[in-house]
Parts: C-alpha cells; sequence; structure tokens
C-alpha cells in the first residue's frame, strides 16, 4: 500500500509533463514556416501572425460563444 501511495502521485506528475499545449504546436509551425521563408522570395504578409493575434482572429470568426 505504501508503494502505491508513492506510486500513482509520481506516474500522474510524470505523464503531466509531456502534454503539449495549442500555443506550443502553433509556435512551432509559426517558427518552421519563417525557417522555411529565409532566403525565399516570400511576400511579406504571408507570415503567421503571433499566437495572441491568432487566438483573437479564431475566436471572432467561431460561431460558438463562450
Amino acid at each position: 500500500m505504501n508503494m502505491t501511495v508513492v506510486t500513482l502521485p509520481l506516474l500522474v506528475a510524470i505523464s503531466g509533463c509531456g502534454l503539449v499545449s495549442t500555443q506550443a504546436v502553433y509556435e512551432e509551425i509559426r517558427a518552421q514556416e519563417t525557417a522555411k521563408a529565409v532566403g525565399s522570395a516570400s511576400a511579406p504578409g504571408s507570415k503567421l501572425p503571433p499566437y495572441d493575434q491568432y487566438q483573437k482572429e479564431r475566436s471572432a470568426l467561431s460561431p460558438e460563444t463562450r
């Protein structure tokens, strides 16, 4: 029983470290797009906006009300 009391919270804590937020995924895509654009003649307006602006635009287009 004592081992279970220690092991269960430890496993829960370790599994929480693997969670990835939507912001982290978006920022990684944005970084990849920026890296691809280096050295190419891409249009200046084709850059992805920062996550906060993206989230604001996305919530404005969403039919759901929060």
